[in-house]
């Protein structure tokens, strides 16, 4: 009788540590096509993966343009589903209008984004702190240069942080660095960048910081063709890692775990602790981060991204995330002169 009690105690036991299946329950996510976005790509799949935990029913929403993203909240709130989460800087307004219309039985989230609302639980990430780890790892890897390269998605408010914390932590190995921009204006057409990478490369840069989204892979693909012609560019990769043998040219990415974050806002809506407003994710947190400094690689170019240049990555990278170093970003690009050739 004690033995069929024990084991009745233990099984009850186990059956608290499952998660709860939330038979009944919906999620949507409203985010830019997806593609091969790895952005977005990361968020999708967690998503499904999740999903055979929880058991949720959900659905991707993809919007192309403005009325796509306010037809798919409209479409989200009437169809009842229980967390609606939207991934990008274009889901904040729409989160936070239709937050305000509703009761709390449907909650809002957002990744990336901040919604500036107390009905909505807002991700974001101190991008900069992996955007100066990567330009540290430019000085290191190229010491002797002084002209760097970036190509962006968009120029504006949004992409200043890649922008200050890349040349800070270059400028901090190199000083006397100077940078050259230029932007596609898409997050998913490689041909801008593409040219770009010729172009600055033609002006004299080795190194181009890659922060166009899935556009990198016009950068990618111009380094092989340079290569041909025996001149040579490197970049990095944007979200996930990007480093793979058939191109030695992507030393690294700079990682923003899209990922991890829909993670942890889905397992604490269904733990009932999702707290709204605004969460800021850093490089303490795992959020953010760069291959072969804070996280394992596909592949590593061991001829530039030696030993001695990791480790120096790597020491930097323990000091933002320790707090030893704190990057204290301008309050706006009025407030920074970029050294621009």
């Amino acid at each position: 009788m004690k033995k069929t009690a024990s084991l009745l105690i233990v099984f009850i036991l186990v059956l608290t540590m499952i998660p709860a299946m939330a038979e009944g329950e919906k999620i949507a996510v409203i985010c830019d096509p997806v593609g091969v976005n790895a952005f977005l790509t990361q968020v999708v799949e967690k998503v499904e993966e999740l999903a055979g935990t929880y058991g949720y029913e959900y659905r991707i929403l993809e919007c192309p343009d403005t009325d796509k993203w306010q037809a798919s909240y409209d479409a989200a709130v009437a169809e009842e589903y229980d967390l609606i989460l939207g991934v990008g800087w274009q889901s904040a307004e729409y989160a936070a209008a239709k937050a305000a219309e509703v009761d709390d039985s449907i909650r809002f989230a957002v990744i990336d984004t901040d919604a500036g609302s107390d009905s909505v639980a807002s991700y974001s990430y101190n991008e900069e702190q992996a955007a100066y780890l990567m330009g540290a790892m430019a000085g290191y890897a190229f010491p002797n240069e002084t002209k760097f390269g970036y190509i962006g998605c968009f120029e504006g408010s949004g992409s200043f942080k890649y922008r200050w914390g890349f040349m800070e932590g270059v400028k901090s190995v190199v000083p006397d660095a100077q940078i050259t921009f230029n932007y596609t204006n898409s997050y998913s057409d490689p041909a801008p960048a593409y040219d770009f990478a010729k172009q600055q490369q033609a002006k004299g840069c080795t190194y181009i910081f890659g922060g166009a989204a899935a556009c990198n892979e016009g950068i990618f693909n111009a380094a092989l063709e340079l290569a041909e012609e025996g001149k040579y560019i490197y970049s990095i990769g944007q979200d996930t890692d990007m480093t793979r043998e058939e191109n030695p040219y992507i030393l690294s990415s700079q990682l923003k775990n899209t990922g991890v974050t829909a993670g942890i806002i889905i397992d604490a809506f269904f733990a009932g602790n999702l707290e709204n407003g605004l969460h800021v994710l850093e490089m303490k947190d795992g959020a953010i981060g760069a291959t072969h400094i804070t996280a394992e690689g596909n592949y590593l170019n061991a001829d530039i991204m030696t030993d001695e240049v990791i480790e120096k990555c790597k020491a930097v990278a323990d000091a933002i995330a320790s707090g030893e170093l704190v990057l204290e970003m301008p309050a706006s690009e009025d407030d920074y002169t970029f050294p621009i050739f």
